[in-house]
């Protein structure tokens, strides 16, 4: 499991105060406006009081007051784990999208599965779709393969379920990405492709899944540019990120990276 400095940062941060954990809790589930994560606080904050019989009348009167609430989000967006902007009369409240994962792992919280990988070789699909469907590890919902546009090789299939063992119970989503040429680079002498430019690729391609996902990355069959790409990919988004020694659910040997 993936443990990075933001997400210890974080820790201390919703450990210190718990309106924050309130706040991270509450944007982990998507986009709010300050009234709603101030009525969210002031909920959170009344059953604790309730449950340190703490009398009605003060329950009552207690508020969570615009200042208070942007003391807070002033702090988390300083560290660089929420970002607000205003619209109309609102202000609005998300989480950054690099440190979505590390909220969700500082609050216990639990998302679908998508696997992402990359394939030097596409037709080489049967030890991969093997392992996915019987090891122990991961349990995804989504499959998502990045392959080089110019070794897509005419006449293999996209279809990969044919490689799903009939005993097996799992089922997913496949979805294939092709990376252009003029990003990889041709097979020419010294062409060796733009590596900002397979990261920016890659990451338009991943950040509609974040939110409502929970990636790993496995560079077991990548190319060297796709591997270079999601490994800093996978370090500025905290996703767990590893190398398969052998496709075998039961003598496997992963190296987290």
């Amino acid at each position: 499991m993936v443990s990075s400095d933001l997400e210890n940062l974080i820790r201390q941060e919703i450990a210190a105060v718990a309106a924050r954990k309130t706040i991270l809790d509450q944007l982990e589930g998507g986009l709010k406006t300050g009234a709603e994560l101030r009525d969210a606080i002031a909920k959170t904050e009344k059953a604790a009081m309730v449950a340190k019989g703490v009398s009605k009348r003060k329950i009552a009167d207690y508020e969570v007051t615009s200042p208070k609430l942007y003391h807070n989000t002033r702090r988390l967006e300083e560290l660089g784990i929420i970002v607000s902007w205003k619209q109309s009369q609102y202000r609005l409240f998300e989480l950054e999208p690099k440190a979505i994962h590390a909220v969700r792992r500082a609050l216990n919280i639990e998302r679908p599965i998508m696997y992402v990988t990359s394939m030097s070789k596409p037709e080489d699909q049967r030890p991969l779709i093997q392992w996915i469907s019987t090891n122990p590890h991961y349990k995804p919902t989504k499959l998502l393969v990045f392959v080089e546009a110019r070794h897509w090789t005419r006449g293999v299939s996209r279809i990969m379920d044919r490689f799903i063992p009939e005993d097996a119970f799992r089922r997913w989503t496949t979805e294939w990405r092709e990376i252009p040429e003029d990003v990889m680079g041709g097979e020419g002498e010294m062409e060796y492709g733009e590596l900002q430019g397979t990261c920016d690729f890659i990451e338009n391609a991943l950040l509609p899944y974040v939110p409502q996902h929970e990636i790993v990355v496995d560079l077991t069959l990548a190319p060297t540019l796709i591997a270079l790409a999601l490994m800093r990919i996978a370090h500025e988004y905290t996703l767990e990120v590893f190398h398969v020694n052998r496709y075998d659910a039961e003598n496997a040997d992963i190296t987290y990276l």
